[in-house]
């Protein structure tokens, strides 16, 4: 009974109601259960452990878990999160239970949040190289992949000691490739480009703006990029990106060019990153309202959606900015 209270918890904190949609995917079933976007934590002789973090999809027609993560890279491997302690201290622990993904969404893995901790490294971890990973999911089975290993440089103001368990900032834009190594061909029902748990932020009367998000997904055999956005619910709608600006403060602004999804790779709209702004709303956006939204991909075309407009999750993972 307790890891079913576990999992419905994390369900609702992590995903409420996740949405699926898809263009230009092939007739069948796309039952995609993996790791996207991952990537390991760089190590040095003095730090014994290190953390895996990135995206777990999962496109099957059935809610799943990832219930344990083995490499020959660490003597142990648990699935951890970091929480909020007695005094306000940032607390690391174990997950009972795992970690549930919703059918049709997504869990993110990433620092200050749930993650899969390395522990005991049996040599450091060297930026540039990949980790071997298996990932055993409760209806998936296991699954075996390698991500690449960045450096700890790349993670500003990231604390030295993973052992204590402090928040972590997410991690700097950088051109380094992120997707897993030796990607597996996802089969032709999968060959599409997908939108994950979209969602639209609530406006009360008088407030002028707001913006959507969720996850594009790409498992075509082409890059992609989202160019345009377009809703009768606003009077622009642009694609915009959260940016540090001078005096370390944080500034919106346009995306030019689109936003780029890779083929076999994640791009994540979130409050705090990447998002689509609606500029000018035709009216009040209340929790439980729906939008219909366009996206315009420059390869896979139109995309027709209907998004749920919420509340972003108490997370504290910045969810209080555009």
């Amino acid at each position: 009974m307790k890891n079913r209270w576990l999992s419905l918890l994390l369900v609702l904190a992590v995903l409420i109601s996740p949405i699926l949609v898809t263009a230009q995917a092939a007739e069948g079933d796309c039952a995609v259960v993996a790791l996207f976007n991952g990537w390991a934590r760089a190590s040095s002789e003095a730090m014994p452990n290190s953390a895996v973090y990135g995206l777990l999809i999962n496109l099957s027609d059935a809610e799943d878990t990832l219930v344990s993560a083995s490499t020959d890279a660490a003597e142990a491997v648990e699935l951890h999160e970091v929480v909020m302690g007695e005094g306000d201290v940032m607390q690391m622990r174990p997950v009972e239970g795992g970690f549930v993904v919703p059918s049709g969404g997504f869990t993110q893995l990433q620092p200050g949040g749930l993650h899969i901790m390395l522990i005991n490294l049996t040599q450091p971890l060297a930026a540039g190289s990949t980790l071997h990973l298996t990932l055993t999911f409760e209806t998936a089975g296991e699954i075996e992949l390698a991500v690449p290993v960045r450096d700890a440089a790349a993670m500003a103001g990231m604390d030295e000691d993973m052992s204590e368990g402090m928040a972590m900032p997410a991690m700097e834009a950088t051109d380094e490739p992120m997707m897993a190594v030796d990607a597996p061909q996802w089969g032709e029902a999968c060959d599409g480009v997908f939108v994950l748990d979209p969602w639209v932020r609530p406006a009360a009367a008088g407030m002028p703006n707001s913006a959507a998000y969720g996850l594009l997904l790409n498992l075509t055999g082409s890059d992609d990029i989202l160019i345009s956005a377009s809703s009768a619910a606003a009077e622009a709608v642009e694609l915009h990106e959260v940016v540090m600006g001078e005096g370390d403060v944080m500034r919106m602004q346009p995306i030019e060019g689109g936003i780029e999804v890779p083929a076999g790779e994640a791009a994540l709209l979130q409050p705090g990153g990447l998002h689509i702004m609606l500029i000018n709303l035709t009216g009040e956006l209340a929790d439980g309202d729906t939008v219909d939204l366009l996206l315009t991909f420059a390869e896979a075309g139109d995309m027709s959606l209907t998004v749920p407009v919420r509340a972003p999750a108490e997370t504290g993972m910045g969810a209080g900015g555009m």
